[in-house]
This record gives C-alpha cells, sequence and structure tokens, in this order.
C-alpha cells in the first residue's frame, strides 16, 4: 500500500480512536475505492467502522476481502453475515463463507447460515452443519457451562428441525437436554416451553422444583399452557382455567391446534357423552401430536374396536419414547394374543455363549427338555481368543455330539467366524444356512484365513474352511424343515431379516415352545434387501433380539432416507473441495448399499460425477449379489432391473482398484501408484473394506495417503468397536484439536474431515421396541447389545435414562406383562423362572 494510503488509515484510526467520527470518515471514504490494496488489519478497521455507520455495502466488501486475505475470522465473519443481509442476500456467499479456514470457530455465525439454508430448500444441509456444531458445543458445554446460552440455542435449532423432518423421538431427546436444565443454565425458557407444548413434554417441565421462577419469565398463550399443565400435575384444575381455554383463542396456529386438544381431554376428563365429536378432524389437523393420538384411540378403542390395532401400527414409531404410546400400543394388540397357552417351560433354558452384553463371538444354545440347538458361531473381535467360551456348555455335562445342529443367522463373522472351530471339534454337526450365507461365508472365511494365521498360529487353515462349506444344508426362507432330535424333532423355519443378503430370523419350535431368534435385523428396506418379513400371525413365546441401537442415542433413529440425504451431501461437500472421500465398510452388505445409493441418486446421468473405486473384499463379495440378483433370489427386486444391461454393481463410473493396480513383486504399477496417479488428484470416492479400519485392510492403507489433507474425508457408515482403530479415530476427531493417530502402522497429524452416518443395517430403538410389542412374548431376552450403557447427561437435574430411556427403560412401563432379561456371556436363564 502506498504512503498515502497509509497515512489516510493511520489519520482515520487516530480520529477514530479519540471519538471523531466525521473526520475519521473523511479518511476511510478516501480508501473505500481501493480496499484491494490494504492489508488485513486495515480492512478489519474499515469493516468495523462503517458497521457502525450502517454502510454495509462498503462493511461486505471489505470483510469479504479480509477473509480472502485470512483475517481474523471470528472478528470478520459476523460483520460479512450482517452485512450480507442488507446488500445481497444472495445463498452463494454464505455458502462461500462456510467453505472458508476457521468458519468452525465461528459457531454462531454457522447456525445462522444453517437455519438459512434451510429456509432456502437447502435441508440436508442445513441439517448436517446444525449436527456438527450441536456435537461441539455439547462437548464444550460439557467442559465449560458458562457458554450456556449458545448451547441452548444450538440444541433449540436441533429440536425444531428433527420436529420438522418428523422425527419427533429425536426431536424429544434434544429437547430433554434443555427441560431437566439446572436452573442457572437455563435460558430461553419462552422457547422451551413452546416446544415442550408442541411435544406433549410440558408436563415434564411443570414438575420441577422451579417451576413459579420459570413460570414468571413466560408470557401469551405458552403461559396459559403451562398453567393448565401445572395444575393437572397436582389434580387441581381449576374452573377458571378451564374457561380461560374454551373461550380465549390462541394467536399462534400450532398452539391453537393444542387447545382444541385440551378443550377434548378436559370433557373427557368429565365424562360428557360428546366429547369425541369432530374427532376426526383433530386427526387430520393434528396427525402427528400425541395428545390428539390418544384421545383417538380411546374413541376407537369405544366405537371402533377392529380400528385400533392398525391405528397404533402406524402410529406408534412417533410416539415409542412415551410411556402412554407404550402401553396403549400392547393393550391394542393384546386383544390378538389374549388366549392364554399351558406351557411347559421346566427343564427349558438359554444359554449365551458369547454374543450377549457386548457385540462379538454371537453364540446360543438352545435347551428344551434334553434337546439341544446351537445358534450362530461367530468370532470375538479384538480378543485373545477368536472363539465362543464353551465352557458353560461344556460344565452342564453338554458336549457337541449332543447338539442336534448348528443353526447360522447370516455371514458377518461375529456369527460364523467360529463355525470351522465347531466344525473341527464334530465334524458330522449338520449345518444349516441360505445359499447366499453360504457364498459369502466361503469369501469371508477365507480372508480370515489369510489375515487371522498371521497373528494367531491356533486359528483354523483353507482346508477346515472347506470342509465347513461343503457340510453346510442349504435352506431356503418361508419352508419349514424338521432336525430330528433323539424321539422327536426340531422345526425350524427361516424368515427374512433384511439385515443382509441371506440373513434370516430363525423361528424354532419344540415340545410345544415356539423361540424367535432374530438375528441381525433390519425393519427398514434397504436398496439390496428388504426388511425383516415374519407371518402376521407368528406365535412367539421367546423372544431373542438383537439390541445393537437399543441404549446409547445415535442417529439411528434418523429416518434412513435422511441418512442418505446426509451421506450424498457430505460427499458433495468433498468434491466441491477437489478432495477424495474414503468409506470404510463392511464388505459384506454396507459396501453394496453404499454403491447402490451413489448410483440410484446419479441414475439419470450415464456416468458419475466423480470416480468410484471399491477394494479390498469388496469387489468379490459385489460379484456374489450380482449373482444372486441376476437369479432374482434374496435381493430386493426393487434395486434390480433385468432388461438393463449394466451391471448392478460395476460399470457407469465404478471401478475395482485392484484390477488397475497390482502388488506382486515385479509389478510395474503397485497401490503407491494408483494412490499417487488415480486418488492424490481428488474427485473420487473409495470403497473399500474394513468397516473398522483394521490395520493391514484396504480402507486403512487409504486412510494412510489420504487422512493427512484437510479437503479430503473419512466417513463411516456404521457400527465400530470400541477397541477398533476406526472408533478411535472418530472420537478422537471430536476433540475439537488438532491430533495425530497411528494409522495402518503410521503415525499420522488428522487434517481429514473425519464422520459417521448410520447407513445401518440394524433397528433403531424404537423398531425393536415394536417388534417385541407386536409379538408379545412371554419372555424377551436382550442381546448383541450394551445394556449397561446410558445416556451421559450434562448440567441436568435428572440422570440419562430420563432425557435418552434406553430400550430396558421403556419396556419397563411393561414389567407386569412382559419378563425382559438383559442376557450376558456365560450365563444360563430357565425359561420357566418367573
Amino acid at each position: 500500500m502506498s504512503k498515502t494510503f497509509q497515512e489516510h488509515l493511520q489519520q482515520a484510526i487516530f480520529f477514530e480512536n479519540r471519538g471523531f467520527n466525521n473526520e475519521a470518515k473523511k479518511h476511510y471514504d478516501i480508501l473505500k475505492p481501493n480496499l484491494h490494496l490494504l492489508e488485513t488489519e486495515g480492512l478489519i478497521r474499515i469493516s468495523q467502522f462503517y458497521d457502525s455507520q450502517r454502510e454495509y455495502d462498503v462493511v461486505f466488501n471489505a470483510s469479504k476481502a479480509a477473509i480472502e486475505k485470512s483475517g481474523n475470522i471470528q472478528v470478520l465473519a459476523p460483520l460479512f453475515i450482517t452485512s450480507w443481509e442488507y446488500v445481497s442476500k444472495d445463498v452463494k456467499y454464505i455458502e462461500w463463507l462456510l467453505n472458508q479456514p476457521g468458519i468452525e470457530y465461528v459457531p454462531e455465525v454457522r447456525l445462522y447460515i444453517a437455519r438459512y439454508l434451510f429456509i432456502e430448500g437447502k435441508q440436508d444441509k442445513a441439517y448436517m452443519i446444525s449436527l456438527e456444531i450441536a456435537e461441539k458445543q455439547e462437548r464444550e458445554f460439557r467442559g465449560n457451562p458458562s457458554g450456556h446460552k449458545l448451547y441452548v440455542d444450538t440444541v433449540l435449532n436441533l429440536v425444531e428441525l428433527e420436529f420438522l423432518f418428523k422425527n419427533y423421538t429425536q426431536s424429544r431427546f434434544q429437547l430433554r437436554k434443555l427441560i431437566y436444565l439446572h436452573t442457572d443454565r437455563l435460558a430461553r425458557e419462552q422457547d422451551i416451553a413452546y416446544w415442550s407444548i408442541i411435544l406433549d413434554e410440558i408436563s415434564n417441565f411443570v414438575t420441577r422444583a422451579d417451576w413459579e421462577s420459570i413460570n414468571a419469565k413466560l408470557s401469551g398463550d405458552v403461559k396459559v399452557i403451562g398453567h393448565f399443565y401445572k395444575e393437572l400435575s397436582q389434580s387441581a384444575l381449576t374452573k377458571q382455567t378451564v374457561e380461560q381455554l374454551q373461550n380465549n383463542r390462541f394467536i399462534d396456529e400450532a398452539l391453537e391446534t393444542k387447545r382444541e386438544s385440551y378443550i377434548r381431554l378436559i370433557m373427557r376428563m368429565s365424562s360428557q357423552s360428546n366429547w369425541f365429536e369432530g374427532i376426526e378432524e383433530d386427526r387430520i389437523k393434528a396427525p402427528n401430536d400425541l395428545l390428539t393420538a390418544l384421545l383417538y384411540a380411546d374413541y376407537l378403542k369405544s366405537y371402533r374396536p377392529d380400528d385400533l390395532k392398525d391405528f397404533w401400527k402406524s402410529e406408534f414409531l412417533k410416539h415409542a419414547d412415551r410411556s402412554e404410546a407404550i402401553k396403549a400400543y400392547w393393550n391394542a394388540n393384546k386383544q390378538q394374543n389374549e388366549t392364554e397357552t399351558n406351557m411347559n417351560l421346566n427343564d427349558c433354558e438359554v444359554t449365551f455363549l458369547g454374543g450377549g452384553e457386548k457385540i462379538g463371538g454371537t453364540s446360543i444354545l438352545i435347551s428344551v427338555r434334553g434337546h439341544h440347538l446351537l445358534i450362530d458361531a461367530g468370532m470375538h473381535l479384538h480378543e485373545d481368543t477368536y472363539h465362543p467360551d464353551y465352557s458353560p456348555m461344556f460344565e452342564k455335562g453338554i458336549t457337541f455330539d449332543d447338539v442336534d445342529a448348528l443353526l447360522i443367522s447370516h455371514a458377518h463373522m461375529d456369527h460364523t467366524g467360529a463355525v470351522p472351530y465347531v466344525h473341527n471339534l464334530r465334524p458330522n454337526l449338520p449345518i444349516y444356512a441360505t445359499e447366499a450365507t453360504t457364498h459369502l461365508m466361503k469369501l469371508l472365511l477365507t480372508d480370515t484365513v489369510r489375515i487371522g494365521q498371521e497373528t494367531d498360529p491356533t486359528i483354523y487353515n483353507e482346508q477346515d474352511v472347506q470342509s465347513t462349506i461343503f457340510s453346510i444344508n442349504p435352506i431356503d426362507f418361508y419352508q419349514p424343515f424338521h432336525v430330528p432330535s433323539k424321539e422327536d424333532n426340531w422345526k425350524i423355519t427361516y424368515y427374512p431379516s433384511g439385515h443382509i443378503l441371506g440373513a434370516g430370523a430363525i423361528h424354532i419350535e419344540m415340545k410345544g415352545i415356539s423361540i424367535l431368534f432374530t438375528g441381525d435385523y433390519s425393519i427398514d428396506e434397504q436398496k439390496t434387501v428388504k426388511g425383516l418379513d415374519l407371518p402376521d400371525n407368528l406365535k412367539v413365546e421367546i423372544l431373542i433380539t438383537e439390541s445393537t441401537y437399543g441404549f446409547l442415542p445415535t442417529n439411528a433413529s434418523v429416518a434412513r432416507s435422511r441418512q442418505e440425504h446426509l451421506f450424498l451431501e457430505s460427499l458433495k461437500r468433498t468434491m466441491e473441495k477437489g478432495g477424495s472421500m474414503l468409506i470404510p465398510a463392511f464388505a459384506v452388505g454396507r459396501a453394496q448399499e453404499i454403491v447402490l445409493i451413489l448410483k440410484d441418486a446419479y441414475r439419470e446421468e450415464k456416468y458419475l460425477p466423480f470416480n468410484l473405486f471399491l477394494d479390498g473384499r469388496v469387489t468379490d463379495v459385489c460379484q456374489v449379489y450380482q449373482r444372486f440378483a441376476e437369479q432374482h433370489r434374496y435381493i430386493n427386486p426393487a434395486c434390480y432391473q433385468s432388461d438393463e444391461e449394466e451391471s448392478l454393481f460395476f460399470g457407469g463410473g465404478v471401478q475395482a482398484a485392484q484390477y488397475i493396480y497390482s502388488n506382486r513383486r515385479g509389478s510395474h504399477f503397485t497401490f503407491d501408484n494408483f494412490i499417487d496417479d488415480y486418488i492424490m488428484p481428488g474427485n473420487n470416492c473409495v470403497v473399500a473394506s474394513s468397516g473398522m479400519l483394521s490395520d493391514n485392510s484396504a480402507s486403512a492403507r487409504y486412510a494412510e495417503r489420504l487422512i493427512e489433507e484437510e479437503r479430503n474425508a473419512i466417513s463411516f457408515t456404521g457400527y465400530m468397536d470400541e477397541e477398533s482403530p476406526g472408533q478411535h479415530l472418530l472420537q478422537t476427531s471430536k476433540m475439537g484439536e488438532e491430533f495425530s493417530v497411528k494409522i495402518n502402522g503410521s503415525e499420522k497429524e488428522v487434517h481429514a474431515r473425519i464422520e459417521s452416518f448410520r447407513l445401518s443395517a440394524h433397528a433403531s430403538r424404537e423398531q425393536i421396541l415394536q417388534l417385541i410389542l407386536d409379538l408379545q412374548p412371554k419372555k424377551v431376552f436382550l442381546m448383541h447389545g450394551e445394556h449397561e450403557r446410558r445416556y451421559d447427561p450434562i448440567q441436568t437435574m435428572v440422570p440419562g435414562e430420563k432425557i435418552y430411556p434406553s430400550l430396558i427403560d421403556l419396556l419397563s412401563y411393561l414389567k407386569e406383562k412382559i419378563k425382559v432379561i438383559p442376557a450376558f456371556n456365560g450365563r444360563s436363564y430357565r425359561l420357566n423362572d418367573n
């Protein structure tokens, strides 16, 4: 900058510091046409001065120029946003701001941008940014409670977004974080009370000991409703309050709809015979309201009982975290299950040899009066012994010679990785699985041998795998078959569980006892397979169900379609930066889902707008899926059209990376060459095994090269074991500081974006609960989950189960109706125990 400009800047600052703004402005005005000549400090001073003068066009240009020159974004971003509101309102500028270095340290601005993007129809992007902000603010609030106002802002934003996305249980979870905040951490009480009314949580809010001080900060219709619920909680509803509700319409449309439901509730409570008149119209106006649903269910129960069950089936997932809905749904289903059976459960038990309170090594012994079945034989993850501990079975005097058969639910290694071990102990033990499961097991077990023998010399070999595969009896879904057992037979039926290709829920009948083992299951339909498909009239006395997502809050309860949209939005963000995205994925199931999600998103284009490479065992598994798709077996027909010439998984820009490079000695084009020439230039997506980023895996090799560049991303898409490298990387990245991790044996600084999406093939907490209520068994065993983990609240006056009740907490509302047993490894449970 010339000396003259420098002198004008110094004079402007001199006068401004002394309060002579008119004189300062004369010098600043001379600089306005030449902003490009100023350094960042000068641009910041000009931005701040003209902001005070409300000359927002200058502020806009000066702050933008300063940001482009890497000026202090924490100072500049608020100035830019304020001026943008007056000058531009063009969304491209705030999207530009989102991509500037350091913007993550200005959460107030990012939150504003997220809300504006939502209004502009960019809902997925807005939601993703909101989740990122909320996660960071929650972490900071935990360590520094003084920042409670921004914390309240970010959580309220999520409450509203989740509600608008019709994810009501997640919205209530976010809201309860605020309802139960300590008094000195509360802010925006009016807004919290408003959303408490909308989401039917106001009854919890008004029971706080400090409610009167909170109530003093409320106003208008919100205050009226708060007072109404306070009187209800004290069983002291006054005539004055009733008349106030009946005679005064509310201004807010949503609150007016609630007022009408309160009037109907009062009529119902006072036993007025016409209380239900107009209730059909109420349902149309408030289709997602809990109180309206409960009143409508009361009406159906009295006047249209045949419709009650179907009504709750369609409504339940919206309100599955509320005791009123759980009890109502149970009672609606009870009509079909009221016939009591005199089961003889003596000498019947279930022994969990693995897969009880944690994921890994699933193996369950079913014993019915001297007859024994084994379900699954999985591999433990990150433990010294890879196979389940069968000593509890042996201590009962039961050997593998006493077991009638081994039933395999699906091919994942935590369910099948020890099948060769069991087969070696009893080579003639009958083994049953679907044909698809057998094909996938062959691939995965062979891979396990190759990797495992490097670290565990006791593991089985390739000959053991071949012998095991040849011993499996193929079965079909829906086709009952019998397993001989002494003088009797087990009756077995597999039903599609919707988890991965060939996965089945196993229905077992013996001596008049009906047992269902769900295996891992998905209620939602996926791209590759449909969801769990059980007969409507299936009788189940004993239910053994996975509970993977039944305990800690995850985004698993967010609609599958929403998760896919968020994933695609993240991919677009990476490509806009010219980066590459690595997706570590389970070779079976998750990888195929991701490929089809991407191909479906760009189905109108002949080629994907980026390179999609598959690597590791993913490629081989895709070929198995392809084979079954062409046979129209197991695969979701919606994802495969027989008249298409193109491969389901390959073509259109999808390539197998290992077909391009070679790791053979003497090869002229190795993996490192491939990374340098194909991946590092950017605009790539790589789907590679393993999903947990295990050392020496295909995904770990990519992560080692990609993780140090800010333009890249590593996106996890499913469950990760607590001890896995992937989980360590994800959790460490949430600390919000620069850090380094060991990836594939190398210490690396992490600059790439690390994120997680739940493109899960498991049921959510709410879906598991609904299945249990649908089947109404006498006993439920919860397995494949972390029974003792709970949400850890921040600065609240109640424990975590009040804010996010686990599956066990929710089922406790039915403790008089159903016996719920969290299963633990090494324990046997008698079925006749009360």
